[in-house]
C-alpha cells in the first residue's frame, strides 16, 4: 500500500491504524507483521513486549491486504507471553491416578519415618523413588502445582506435608539449576525436613486455634529433634542441616539457634520458603488454604529481612508462570484467566475477562481469592 510512513508513540495508536513496518524486539525477531490492523489487543501486546513506538501508515488508502494479528513468538525472547500449556483439572482420570499413587506413598513415608526415628538407618534410594516415582507420573511439572493445591487433605498432615515439601523442593531445585546430587540431596532433604515432629506432641500439631507460649516451645524443637537423629547417619552434611535450619530467617529471629543470613546452610533457606508455601496452601484444623497468589503476595509483603531473596524471587517467579492461562476468581467476585505474570509483581498479574484486560497491579484493592 502507498502511503506516508510515520514513526507515533504506542500510547498514540487507535484501532483501525495499519502498521507501515513489522515490528521487531530487542532480539531481532519480528512480533507482529507489516500491514497488520491495529485492535486493543495488539497495543495491549506492544506494551507487553516493552514497545515504546512503531510505524504507521499515515494517509487513508484503499484496503491494503490486511493481515489480522500477524504475532511471531520466538521462544529466546524473555519478554514473550507463550500460550499456557492445556492444564488438566481435577477431575480427570490423570489427577486420580496421581491422588491414588500420591496416598500410597504418604503411607509409605510415614513407615519410614517412624523406622529412621527409632534408630533406623535411612534408606536414601528408597526415600528419593518416593519423589521421583510421583513426579515422573506428571505430563509437565506444571500440573504438580495443580495437584497438590486440589488435593489437600487435613488428616496425617506431618507426614502429607514431607511428600509436598519433597516434590516442591525436587522442582525448586530444578530452577535453581541444581546438579543432580545436589538436586537428589535436596529432594531427600525436603522429604526429612519435619521427622522431629514424629517426637512431638501430636495433640499439640494438630490443636485448633493459638498456642500458648509454652507449648510453640515445644512445638519448635522439632528441627533440633530432627537433627539429632540423623546426626549420626551417613548422609549428606547438607541434608543434616536442612532438617536443622529450615525454620532460620535471615535476621537472626528464626530457631533453633537463632542463625543469620552466611550461617544459614542453603538448603535450610531453601526448605524454609517451601516448608511456608506449603503449609499456607494447606487445609489446617485452624485454618483454611490460601489461594497461591495470596501467598506469593504475603511472601512479597513480609519476607524481606527474613527469607533470602535470591532463592525467594526464583520460586514466587516460576511458581506464578505456573498458572498462566488458568481460570481464578478474584475478591470481588469476576471470574477471568491469568493472561500474563507482573515480573515484578507475580501477584498481581493481568487478568483477561472477557475481551478486557484488568491490570491488577493497578487495582490494588482487588487480589485473586481462588484457583478455580
Amino acid at each position: 500500500m502507498k502511503g506516508n510512513l510515520k514513526r507515533i508513540s504506542v500510547d498514540k495508536l487507535r484501532s483501525g491504524m495499519f502498521l507501515g513496518t513489522d515490528v521487531i524486539n530487542s532480539n531481532g525477531i519480528v512480533l507482529i507483521g507489516k500491514n497488520t490492523v491495529i485492535s486493543e489487543k495488539i497495543i495491549l501486546r506492544m506494551k507487553l513486549y516493552q514497545i515504546t513506538s512503531v510505524v504507521i501508515i499515515e494517509q487513508e488508502q484503499p484496503e491494503p491486504e490486511i493481515v489480522p494479528e500477524t504475532i511471531f513468538v520466538s521462544p529466546i525472547d524473555e519478554q514473550v507471553v507463550s500460550v499456557a500449556p492445556e492444564i488438566i483439572e481435577p477431575a480427570t482420570v490423570a489427577f486420580n491416578e496421581f491422588k491414588e499413587a500420591y496416598t500410597e506413598k504418604q503411607k509409605i513415608v510415614q513407615e519410614k519415618l517412624l523406622e529412621i526415628s527409632n534408630g533406623g538407618n535411612i534408606p536414601l534410594d528408597d526415600l528419593l523413588d518416593i519423589s521421583t516415582s510421583l513426579l515422573s507420573s506428571l505430563k509437565t511439572k506444571s500440573d504438580l502445582f495443580n495437584y497438590l493445591y486440589n488435593l489437600r487433605v487435613t488428616d496425617d498432615y506431618t507426614y502429607s506435608h514431607s511428600v509436598n515439601v519433597a516434590l516442591l523442593c525436587n522442582v525448586f531445585g530444578f530452577w535453581l539449576n541444581l546438579k543432580k546430587p545436589d538436586l537428589d540431596n535436596l529432594t531427600i532433604a525436603g522429604l526429612l525436613h519435619d521427622i522431629g515432629k514424629v517426637q512431638v506432641n501430636q495433640r499439640l500439631l494438630n490443636k485448633p486455634g493459638k498456642l500458648t507460649k509454652a507449648e510453640f516451645d515445644q512445638i519448635k524443637m522439632h528441627a533440633k529433634i530432627g537433627y539429632l537423629m540423623v546426626q549420626d547417619q551417613n548422609i549428606s552434611e547438607d541434608i543434616k542441616y536442612g532438617i536443622l535450619m529450615h525454620h532460620e530467617k535471615m535476621d537472626g529471629s528464626g530457631y533453633p539457634l537463632r542463625l543469620k543470613d552466611e550461617d544459614i546452610n542453603r538448603f535450610g533457606k531453601i526448605i524454609g520458603i517451601v516448608d511456608i508455601y506449603d503449609a499456607m496452601t494447606s487445609n489446617r484444623s485452624y485454618h483454611k488454604k490460601f489461594s497461591p497468589f495470596q501467598v506469593i503476595h504475603i511472601f512479597e509483603k513480609e519476607s524481606f529481612g527474613l527469607l533470602d531473596l535470591k532463592y525467594l524471587f526464583v520460586f514466587l517467579e516460576n511458581i506464578a508462570h505456573n498458572y498462566v492461562g488458568k481460570m481464578v476468581r478474584l475478591s470481588n467476585g469476576v471470574e477471568g484467566k491469568i493472561f500474563f505474570i507482573n515480573k515484578h509483581s507475580p501477584s498481581r498479574p493481568l487478568i483477561q475477562v472477557g475481551d478486557e484486560i484488568l491490570d491488577l497491579s493497578e487495582l490494588l484493592d482487588v487480589t485473586i481469592e481462588e484457583i478455580l
